[in-house]
Formats: structure tokens, C-alpha cells, sequence
């Protein structure tokens, strides 16, 4: 990191619960602040992990982060499926969630329980994420009535992001943040035991959250929201793709990590790597025997 973190990391967890919908809904009620990260990967579910982070999104935002496309509409549901399992490997107490890709639900109710039920089955995800209200809504009560949790996701949706004249906050005009309420109302009405609100001016997120009891997860969405979410490689300083507006940068771990490989590039050209400490030895009298024989 590039600097030294001002809150002490909670290595030592006296053996931390499994978060459960229960315990994130009391949480709400007690106004303890919901803390989740997405991860896309093992290595970064193990540090969401450590870090004891209450919730992990495996986020279509791993489309970008992780496989290089140029937005979250390309990948699949196979490549998110992929991802999730990794995730759910890497960290077992942080309640997981996966973002069904677009494409994957919106068709009819039958496509989004099949891919909802993969990722619960294949990947162990405790719970899926869709977004948009309308015809969403009903595919969210859809999955909640197959059985498995379902969190909402309204404000800035990057999977129809063209629709909504790019990525920019949404909620700006009075017609423009009452559809975000109704969504939000009816995603909670539907059945989704949490919400994300993206990108929505903090002034309606306060609004809106007087009509709603189920958990709030903002991302651009200000302080009143019950938790926050923030990507995985934008608060870390890993991703160099663009950054919004409302994403603050923990750490610059990419930089280190450039330097890192450029110092290892240089110590091989001068040949300083590896050095005999990098090295294996042999006994003399083998390998005598080994050159007799060679």
C-alpha cells in the first residue's frame, strides 16, 4: 500500500459468524453500517476475507476489472459463473452475492430462476443481484418465490446504460428520481431483501429511504444509505480504466505492482536474478557421477 492504513485490519477475528439475511436486516434495524466490497477472484475474495467485510458482490464490474471487455454487457454467464466459484472459494464468512450478466434473466421468469438456481448451485453464491425495476421486478419475484434471495439495483444501471444517456447519476430531475423511488418500492414489494442505489443524488436517497425497510447499499448514492459498496479495483488503485466520480482510491496498488515487475525485469536483464540464494544445490560427488554418466 502507499500508505499505512489509519484503521487497524482485524487480522485476528474471534471466529466471525457467516453474515445471513437475518443478521443483515438486524443490522439495518440497529443502524450499524453495512460494509461490501465486490471480488472477483480468489485472491481478492481471500482480502475482502481478512478484511472482514460484511458482504462480497461478484460484479459484472469484473467484465471490465478482470476479463478486459469494454463494458459489463459482453460476459457471460459462464465467465461470471467462473468468477463467483473462485470467490466463493476464497472467502466463506462475507455473505456472497452474484450480478446476473445481462442477457441472463430478462427474457422470461423460467431464464432468470435457471440462471439464478446456477449460480446458488454452481457457485454458492448465498444470493443474485439484478437490476432495473419494470419487467425486473417481476423476474425478481420470480427467483425470490424459486427460493433464493434477490437484491435490487436501481439508479445508474451499467448494464442499460446506453438507455439512460450514458453513466451519469440518475434521480437529477423530479420525474427522474420518482422512477427510482417506484423501482426501489417495487424490487422491495417483489420480494429483494436489499437494494443497491448507483449514482442517485444523496438528497433523494434520504427521500426514498423513509419508504423503504429493507437494506440500502449505495454506490454515488451519499451517507444515509444503510451500508456502502465500492469496486474492488477502483478503491484499491488497480483498475486504470475510468473512474467515477464517487469511487475514493484506498491505496495505488497497481503502481506498486508496475514498479514491483519492472525492478524483477531489470534484475533479470543485469543478471543480479536470481542469485545463489534463488538457487538449488547438488553434492559434489553426485554430481560427478551425474556428469560420468551425462
Amino acid at each position: 500500500m502507499s500508505a499505512t492504513p489509519r484503521i487497524p485490519v482485524p487480522h485476528s477475528l474471534d471466529a466471525p459468524l457467516p453474515m445471513t439475511l437475518p443478521r443483515l436486516a438486524e443490522k439495518k434495524r440497529l443502524g450499524e453500517p453495512i460494509v461490501m466490497v465486490t471480488a472477483y477472484d480468489y485472491p481478492s475474495a481471500q482480502v475482502a476475507q481478512e478484511a472482514g467485510v460484511d458482504m462480497v458482490l461478484v460484479g459484472d464490474s469484473g467484465a471490465m476489472t478482470v476479463l478486459g471487455y469494454p463494458s459489463t454487457v459482453p460476459v457471460s454467464t459462464d465467465e461470471m459463473i467462473m468468477l463467483a466459484s473462485a470467490v466463493r472459494r476464497g472467502c466463506t464468512t462475507p455473505f456472497v452475492v452474484g450480478d446476473l450478466p445481462f442477457g441472463s434473466y430478462e427474457a422470461s421468469d423460467e431464464q432468470a430462476i435457471a440462471t439464478a438456481q446456477r449460480f446458488v448451485k454452481e457457485a454458492g453464491c448465498d444470493a443474485v443481484k439484478l437490476e432495473r425495476g419494470g419487467t425486473s421486478v417481476q423476474r425478481a419475484r420470480a427467483i425470490v418465490d424459486a427460493g433464493i434471495p434477490v437484491m435490487g439495483h436501481v439508479g445508474l444501471t451499467p448494464q442499460t446504460a446506453t438507455a439512460l444517456g450514458g453513466h451519469k447519476a440518475q434521480g437529477r430531475t423530479a420525474a427522474n428520481a420518482l422512477s427510482v423511488a417506484r423501482d426501489a418500492r417495487a424490487l422491495e414489494a417483489a420480494g429483494c431483501f436489499s437494494i443497491v442505489f448507483e449514482a442517485v443524488p444523496a438528497a433523494v436517497t434520504e427521500l426514498v429511504m423513509e419508504q423503504l425497510e429493507v437494506p440500502v447499499i449505495g454506490i454515488g448514492a451519499g451517507p444515509a444509505t444503510d451500508g456502502q459498496v465500492l469496486v474492488f479495483h477502483d478503491l484499491l488503485g488497480i483498475y486504470d480504466g475510468h473512474v467515477a466520480r464517487f469511487v475514493k482510491r484506498f491505496a495505488d496498488i497497481k503502481a506498486q505492482m508496475v514498479a514491483g515487475v519492472a525492478e524483477y525485469a531489470a534484475e533479470v536483464r543485469s543478471g543480479a536474478f536470481p542469485a545463489p540464494e534463488h538457487t538449488y544445490s547438488i553434492d559434489e560427488r553426485e554430481l560427478e557421477l551425474f556428469k560420468a554418466e551425462l
